[in-house]
């Protein structure tokens, strides 16, 4: 008689007790679950208000509850500002740098003329020297040439002179004579101011060639300058790089902020049911604290366990049924989704030694409906697979 009760009991208070209710069909007592969803908040802080109670179906995103957020609502005003003088200080030193980029521009364009103009001037200078110097080697023979004949003409005049005055010769031979050594002494006088524009036009020749050379000094000078300007440039843009990182410090701050203040807000993270609500307004809660916990009772599975000796007659994909005692006459269909991999012994809580020691296969099997959300996560359920008359 004592046997009996205990055999009675353990099938009573064992989830886990097994039976067919035919050849082709396999009995599994079990209870219905679901995933369980806590929602808690990452920051502490005063609720101010809350927007559901238990048994209220929520949508994903939906606004459960809020955290006062006045504080880092005025922290995002201050690091807002702080952003935008530091936008306003970037774009400063930017414009700084676009001037000297553009002056750094505009002297090297500078100097690129400038170098053009004096390897000109130089080239100009230079032939036109080589002609100076050409025309007064030319000019000073046409010289030497001139008064060596100015130097016979002239003897030949002083002698046919004398020679006139003694009426040695005619006054016609006299006048030619006179006349030649008027000739060559008019062309020694035009063959030396050819020679003396030669070396004028040679003189001015030299002074050219050393005006453009001297501006090579311009070019050394501008070069410096290019040198000094380059440096600045380059200061400039380890400060525009420097004021883009604290913007970008200053951003990222923000978007810190921001985050926070998104945090304070209490979202569902699912489409569900709120099963526990655990806040009401005024109370003060702690970074992590649990507020409110969400079943998906559209996602709910029969949990239970198959004997090791029934485990050969399951796979995945098997159909079924299950039944509550809230609706007796009412069988809700599931499929087999999942047999665990490893067997473990019966859980303690049957009563019986001899059912303690027997190993099990834990199994789920997911609810392909669940009309008007009757049922619920704890609830006691029998479930019947099909074998398939095997």
């Amino acid at each position: 008689m004592r046997f009996l009760i205990l055999l009675i009991s353990a099938l009573l208070f064992f989830p886990g007790c097994f039976s067919q209710k035919s050849e082709n069909t396999l009995y599994i007592n079990g209870r219905i679950e679901g995933d369980q969803y806590d929602v808690g908040t990452k920051y502490g802080g005063k609720i101010v208000a809350v927007y559901h109670d238990e048994g209220d179906d929520v949508r994903k995103g939906e606004l459960l509850a809020r955290i006062d957020s006045s504080e880092v609502r005025a922290e995002l005003s201050r690091t807002e500002a702080s952003y935008r003088a530091t936008l306003s200080a970037v774009k400063v030193k930017e414009r700084e740098l676009s001037f000297y980029r553009k002056k750094l521009s505009s002297l090297k364009f500078k100097l690129s003329e400038l170098e053009k103009a004096v390897k000109l001037g130089i080239g100009t200078a230079e032939d036109r020297l080589k002609s100076a110097r050409s025309r007064l080697l030319s000019a000073e023979a046409t010289y030497q040439k001139a008064k060596a004949a100015f130097e016979k003409a002239r003897k030949d005049y002083t002698r046919f002179k004398n020679l006139y005055r003694r009426r040695v010769i005619s006054e016609s031979r006299f006048d030619a004579v006179k006349l030649a050594y008027e000739t060559a002494k008019a062309d020694l006088q035009s063959a030396k101011e050819l020679v003396n524009s030669a070396k004028a036009n040679l003189s001015a020749a030299e002074k050219q060639i050393q005006l453009a050379k001297n501006r090579k000094k311009e070019i050394s000078s501008l070069k410096k300058e290019i040198l000094a300007l380059e440096e600045t440039v380059r200061a400039k843009e380890e400060e525009v790089s420097a004021y883009r990182e604290k913007a970008q410090s200053a951003k990222a701050l923000v978007e810190k902020v921001k985050a926070v203040l998104k945090n304070l807000k209490i979202t569902s993270p699912i489409d569900g049911t709120v099963t526990e609500k655990l806040v009401e307004p005024g109370e003060v809660v702690a970074p992590g604290q649990r507020l409110f916990t969400l079943y998906n009772l559209d996602k709910l599975y029969f949990e239970g366990y198959v004997p090791e000796s029934k485990v050969g007659l399951i796979h995945l994909g098997q159909r079924g049924y299950i039944t509550v005692d809230a609706y007796p006459n009412k069988k809700f269909p599931v499929v087999l989704t999942y047999i665990s991999s490893r067997a473990e012994f019966t859980p303690k809580e049957v009563q019986t030694k001899e059912e303690r020691v027997k190993e099990v296969f834990k199994v789920k099997l997911k609810l392909l409906e669940n009309p008007n959300h009757v049922l619920k996560p704890g609830m006691p359920a029998d479930c019947y697979i099909s074998l398939g008359g095997r």
